[in-house]
């Protein structure tokens, strides 16, 4: 595994490693690659993070928040935005409240649900969100420019996959997903 930028390479520093997981089994395999999804997501979220609160002064969660709300096609209900952004009920209530407070999503009551809100960008999110993709997408582009589009749609694909597998217990285990 290389090392990266301002990381040592987990081969200098884990020099135990191999008292738990025999070299070149399938079990330091998947070790190895479930360690550098952990690595690599914590980089995305950083760069992110970054680029995002630099441009417009919103925290990577803020913004995923709302591009969630954005690409959604019309209002959300907030129990489905919490699925489909895969995070916490409460979490996401703080940040709809910080939102809202800023302007930037609307929450209404669900006629069909009155316990229910449902959530709206209003014309500053979308605009703040438009504004950000063109700092955004240049990045993003540029971290992955050395991907072909189908080493990108494999990627996805393989994402996906693993997604799946932890957001779904597999039928012999009764405790594999943490939550749902």
């Amino acid at each position: 595994m290389a090392a990266t930028k301002g990381e040592p390479n987990f081969d200098e520093w884990a020099l135990n490693f191999n008292r738990f997981y025999e070299a070149g089994s399938r079990a330091e395999n998947e070790f190895r690659l479930t360690h550098q999804l952990v690595m690599t997501a914590r980089r995305w979220t950083a760069l992110v993070d970054d680029v995002v609160r630099d441009f417009a002064g919103q925290s990577r969660a803020r913004w995923q928040t709302l591009a969630a709300i954005v690409f959604s096609d019309g209002p959300v209900a907030t129990l489905d935005l919490s699925h489909r952004m895969a995070v916490q009920w409460p979490t996401l209530i703080r940040t709809l409240n910080e939102l809202e407070a800023d302007g930037l999503v609307k929450r209404d009551v669900n006629p069909a649900d009155r316990r229910s809100r449902l959530i709206s960008p209003t014309d500053k999110g979308v605009r703040l969100f438009e504004q950000a993709q063109k700092v955004l997408d240049p990045r993003r582009a540029e971290v992955l420019s050395d991907f072909t589009k189908e080493e990108l749609v494999i990627g996805e694909k393989l994402l996906n996959k693993l997604f799946e597998r932890i957001s779904s217990p597999p039928p012999h285990s009764k405790n594999f997903a943490t939550s749902k």
